[in-house]
């Protein structure tokens, strides 16, 4: 049985080797434009944390110059309730448009996420809790915007 485990491991260490597999970020250490925020509406929690994500990527000596107008909506749903009527799990979306622009590009990009959150009793830990989840969000959203203008030639 140990022999076939081996066996296995060996065939899908192969298959990754030969399939051309690399990270979807790899190589977003190597970014060469810049990110200039003109307009932000929407929430301003996760206008903020977008500003915070983005701004890494305000540089003077940038091939590349994007102009971006941000807009985002958050919306927090109850989806489950107990017998008391009491909220039991929440959904958490995070809705961002980027429009961007530069001297050769123009586009926008419309990006949602979501996360299932279950209530907790204690009220501030829950908002502690959200705020994490806030966070995160914001992170996977900015992620793929750097992604997508990374790949734009």
């Amino acid at each position: 049985m140990k022999k076939f485990k081996s066996i296995n491991l060996i065939i899908i260490f192969l298959l990754f080797i030969s399939c051309g597999y690399s990270p979807l970020y790899k190589d977003l250490s190597n970014i060469n434009f810049s990110i200039t925020l003109n307009e932000v509406n929407g929430n301003r929690t996760i206008n903020n944390l977008i500003k915070t994500k983005l701004n890494t990527y305000n540089s003077n000596v940038a091939e590349k110059n994007y102009n971006i107008d941000v807009n985002t909506k958050y919306i927090k749903d109850i989806i489950a309730k107990d017998t008391t009527g009491a909220a039991t799990e929440y959904k958490l979306t995070i809705t961002t448009s980027f429009k961007v622009n530069s001297s050769d590009y123009k586009r926008e990009f419309i990006f949602q996420e979501s996360f299932n959150m279950k209530s907790i009793s204690d009220k501030l830990e829950e908002q502690d809790y959200e705020n994490n989840v806030q966070s995160n969000l914001v992170n996977i959203i900015t992620r793929k915007l750097i992604l997508q203008l990374s790949l734009v030639k």
